[in-house]
């Protein structure tokens, strides 16, 4: 009966290490693999970090170009409109332009921007084509 004892108490013992070892083994796969997706998630932050950086360069790159375009916008409507004031006959044709827009006729045009009526017509059918 002991040597039964013996025995049971053995296999049980067996038993006990053979789950404490099926147990660390499990622990150990989910820390191998918590570890890998930890490394790659730490990979694809990295990642997103420097395109996150690349795209704040070249914001700040697209920033600059842009204030130097509306810079030379600014320096070309400067000099249209100096233009427009040296000119007499452009600053008619400017203001019968304008009021072209405004939904003026041919005999507005003539009478007041003194235009033939050849080029007052001629000024609406441009702007119509428009």
């Amino acid at each position: 009966m002991q040597s039964l004892i013996i025995w049971l108490a053995l296999g049980a013992s067996l038993l006990s290490w053979g789950v404490c070892l099926a147990l660390w083994v499990v622990y150990r796969r989910h820390r191998e693999q918590a570890q890998a997706e930890r490394d790659s998630l730490l990979g694809k932050m990295e990642s997103l970090r420097k395109q996150l950086t690349e795209l704040h360069s070249g914001t700040i790159g697209m920033g600059r170009r842009l204030q130097g375009v509306e810079g030379e916008i600014h320096k070309l409507q400067e000099h249209q409109q100096e233009l427009t004031l040296q000119d007499p006959d452009r600053r008619l044709y400017s203001r019968a332009a304008k009021m072209v827009e405004l939904g003026a006729d041919v005999d507005e045009l003539m009478s007041e921007c003194e235009l033939p009526k050849a080029e007052a017509e001629l000024l609406i059918s441009l702007r119509k084509g428009r």
